[in-house]
């Protein structure tokens, strides 16, 4: 007993000399109220509920990522209350005249409403600035020039005079919306008035004009018209020699920024200069092929549309074999080739009519975009975002450029971005039928079934041969489960695409085979993730997506995985869910690295 009383008094001793010191007595306040115990019971109990919500609610189930600054402000908030509450709830007994829990507690309720609803908000805010357009300060569509030549021969003259201001107007203020070429086509005839044109594509100001060229002199009418009064802002006649339109170019696009009351954008009246041609003849034949691929072939596909456009190009190049302009046309023509015919050997020729636009001009936005494409192509992600985010610099609104930025940000899986680029070319260029294509094939891969058929159906009923799309179209059929449709498709494909045969028609049917239940059919003509997902065949899906090398499918992008519903039987797998996961990483990265041009 003595023993017992001795350990207690030691215990009081130690309790007593600790309760004399500061620390000692709030050490042991915070024992008394608990305040030890429920910041364990929180810690604890709070890292159980962010880890659910992390792998449970949004790696498998793919909520947004948001709940998890949600779940975690409400438990930091709940800890405070309680704290507060524990602490000065468990003071001595007696009166108080004031008691601060009844004010900080509400105040902390709604500090954690009012945060939890500005998260909310966010995510509401994020996906608004995704599809918002771009606000401008001022919009013109410059029409087609008239050709007053006596021989009428030279529209494409005219065009290349127009569509030359156009990128100049891109270059000197950004914040012009000019529309594109390829929306400015059906204006050529000048049925529809002024008023009319505005209308229908949205702008506030017409530049309208004529080109009357006799030898080598050339006479230039131009006159900038407002839409809403019809009434004149500025007009000005040009009578130089042939050789002198550049610079006719550049006064009347100078005139339109100062009548327009726009600010010239640092350096842009020094830009436009960049990319002449030392050949004046060679400039024409570039105008003509560029009238030829854009004007006919971009909308027709017509075999003889392309031979021509690329016989002007070489003769441009013949004739001043350092002008850039003309490989990037060449480059261009030929991706829209492909785009039709889906022969192998056009990407490599692509490629190389893109590095050599790249070398030669370096100094335009058309060079550094086709520099871009190049080093995207060839996996050089970095040295192909630099050139981009040099060519939105040097020309932050010309319709190709954006156009192949979709394209880098669609190889790379970042539909997001992709999509707000496309969008941004449709403004620009209402009806660009490979904007719409591709931004079909987006919608598509992003999980957007109804998108995708309104634009990859666009597309085909417009030109019935294209060739990606068509295949586009027949994936979509299948995930729609209207499984003789795309076999109808296929089967007309297979007699109008032969060069596809081998290389993008057969994955698909063995796609579809499968879909159908077609076991033996399908593993013969492919084995890729979504054939054996679709045939119940896991573990083959799953090896295949660990090693896409050995199958003949594309490797999936973290989106393509995450919305394409022929993975559905893999979802509640282990090893699919950690694939996933990698993939997202990979996505996370690559957003925030490449994701602001």
């Amino acid at each position: 007993m003595s023993e017992v009383y001795g350990k207690k008094a030691a215990t009081a001793r130690r309790k007593g000399a600790v309760s004399r010191t500061r620390l000692g007595r709030f050490l042991l306040e915070l024992h008394r109220r608990k305040i030890v115990q429920t910041l364990a019971a929180f810690i604890g109990g709070g890292w159980l509920i962010l880890e659910f919500i992390h792998w449970i609610l949004i790696d498998h189930y793919h909520l947004p990522e948001v709940l998890l600054d949600i779940a975690l402000v409400t438990i930091i908030g709940l800890l405070l209350i309680t704290l507060t509450w524990r602490w000065f709830k468990g003071r001595e007994v007696g009166a108080r005249k004031v008691k601060p829990e009844r004010l900080l507690i509400p105040a902390l309720v709604i500090a954690i409403i009012t945060l939890n609803i500005w998260l909310v908000l966010k995510i509401e805010r994020k996906s608004v600035t995704e599809t918002a357009q771009d606000t401008w300060l001022n919009s013109i569509a410059v029409l087609p020039f008239a050709d007053l030549s006596q021989a009428k021969d030279q529209e494409y003259f005219c065009e290349g005079m127009a569509e030359d201001i156009r990128t100049k107007l891109t270059k000197l203020d950004p914040r012009l919306k000019v529309i594109a070429r390829y929306a400015m086509l059906p204006y050529r005839d000048g049925r529809k008035s002024v008023r009319e044109v505005a209308q229908e594509l949205g702008v506030k100001s017409i530049l309208e004009g004529s080109v009357q060229r006799e030898g080598n002199r050339i006479r230039v009418n131009a006159q900038l018209i407002d839409a809403a009064s019809g009434a004149h802002i500025w007009a000005e006649l040009y009578d130089r020699e042939a050789e002198k339109v550049f610079d006719v170019q550049d006064e009347i696009s100078l005139s339109i920024i100062d009548s327009l009351k726009l600010k010239l954008a640092s350096g842009a009246a020094d830009s436009l200069k960049a990319g002449r041609p030392q050949s004046f003849q060679a400039y024409e034949y570039f105008l003509r092929g560029t009238a030829i691929s854009s004007s006919a072939y971009a909308q027709t596909g017509q075999e003889q549309d392309f031979e021509r456009a690329v016989e002007m190009y070489r003769k441009a190049l013949e004739l001043d074999p350092g002008y850039g302009r003309a490989y990037a046309g060449l480059a261009w023509v030929y991706n829209i080739y492909f785009s039709y015919t889906g022969k192998p050997e056009l990407p490599a020729q692509v490629m190389d009519y893109c590095l050599k636009a790249y070398e030669q001009s370096p100094d335009t936005a058309e060079g550094q975009a086709a520099g871009g494409y190049y080093y995207s192509e060839n996996g050089d992600l970095n040295k192909a975002f630099s050139c981009f985010r040099r060519a939105l610099a040097l020309n932050p609104n010309m319709m190709e450029i954006l156009h192949v930025i979709g394209l880098y940000y669609s190889g790379l899986g970042l539909y997001p971005q992709a999509v707000k680029f496309y969008r941004k070319v449709l403004e620009l260029s209402p009806g660009f039928i490979l904007a719409e294509g591709n931004l079909g094939g987006i919608c598509l891969s992003a999980g957007d079934l109804d998108c995708a058929e309104y634009y990859i159906k666009k597309v085909i009923d417009f030109i019935p041969h294209r060739a990606v799309y068509i295949i586009d179209y027949a994936n979509l059929l299948i995930r729609q489960g209207r499984l003789e449709e795309a076999e109808k498709l296929l089967d007309r494909s297979e007699s109008i695409l032969p060069a596809l045969k081998s290389q993008e028609l057969i994955p698909c049917r063995a796609i579809l085979y499968a879909a159908m239940g077609k076991r033996e059919a399908a593993l013969a003509l492919a084995g890729s993730p979504e054939v054996y997902a679709l045939l119940g065949m896991k573990d083959k899906a799953l090896e295949a997506l660990e090693r896409p090398d050995r199958t003949q499918s594309i490797e999936y992008t973290y989106l393509d995985l995450l919305h394409n519903k022929h993975f559905d039987s893999l979802r509640q797998d282990p090893q699919f869910q950690t694939i996933l996961a990698r993939r997202k990483a990979e996505y996370d990265r690559r957003i925030k690295k490449y994701g602001d041009l």
